[in-house]
């Protein structure tokens, strides 16, 4: 009857403990799903993109191309990389041309003083 009662016990406490991981992994699910909505919620009326997404979406932009499945290699460069300042023609004081919906933040130029230092 001892061999019973181990084998009783035993079922019990598996599934006590089978229990008690399910509980555990749903409320980390039910958890999970509130945070995604809350944060929906707060991009839809901020009007800005969920943090969570777009990190992983720059991690993904600037990591090797290889190791993402299905990813293509990159292109093969054509040539050296060719600098704005480089252009053949063009006068050292103009400014470069910049391509529509680039940014740019600062223009560099040399500013000579018109009056010497006394």
């Amino acid at each position: 009857m001892s061999a019973f009662m181990t084998r009783l016990f035993q079922l019990v406490m598996r599934l006590v403990f089978w229990l008690f991981a399910a509980i555990a992994l749903t409320s980390l699910l039910a958890v999970a799903v509130v945070l995604v909505v809350l944060s929906l919620l707060r991009a839809l009326v901020t009007g800005k993109r969920p943090t969570g997404p777009m990190v992983f979406g720059r991690f993904q932009q600037f990591s090797g191309k290889s190791m993402w499945p299905g990813a293509k290699p990159p292109p093969a460069p054509s040539g050296p990389p060719a600098s704005p300042l480089a252009e053949r023609g063009r006068h050292p004081d103009e400014r470069p041309r910049v391509a529509s919906g680039d940014v740019v933040d600062v223009e560099v130029r040399d500013i000579t003083p018109d009056k010497p230092k006394p």
